[in-house]
């Protein structure tokens, strides 16, 4: 795998989700997910229990990335006026898609090295709370 340069991430939006969805993992012990919909993309938070820190979890943002094609039918459906029948169904539509999304950005996600902080080039991902062994550590995605 390689290894990206570093960069330091700080979440600093205040825009609402439009869809918010939270979720326990059936593939790992006690993870959760919460996947949102912000400024018409799709992000993925992945909670990890650990033994030490003040919240005994790690928390990774992790988004798609630049070259990622997932995240264009976000987009186009929330700059879509359509009729009021698709109006009615956007909602339930657009949380289909974050389902589906979010499961390839797991998968992506699982497929990465956590304590190398590589992942694959479809998505980047930040340590938002990580305990203080891996603080030294930031935002990385990588390529594997």
């Amino acid at each position: 795998m390689e290894r990206p340069e570093d960069r330091s991430y700080s979440y600093e939006s205040d825009s609402v989700p439009e869809v918010s969805i939270f979720q326990a993992s059936r593939d790992h012990y006690g993870v959760f997910y919460r996947l949102d919909i912000i400024d018409r993309q799709p992000e993925l938070r992945i909670m990890v229990p650990t033994d030490k820190g003040d919240t005994m979890m790690d928390i990774y943002l992790v988004r798609l990335s630049g070259i990622s094609p997932l995240s264009v039918g976000f987009v186009e459906m929330a700059a879509y006026e359509g009729s009021s029948a698709y109006e009615q169904a956007r909602e339930a539509t657009l949380q289909h898609m974050l389902y589906a999304v979010a499961e390839m950005m797991k998968l992506l996600f699982w497929s990465g090295d956590l304590q190398r902080m590589t992942f694959p080039p479809e998505i980047e991902v930040y340590p938002l709370s990580l305990h203080n062994d891996k603080k030294t550590r930031r935002g990385r995605s990588g390529l594997l």
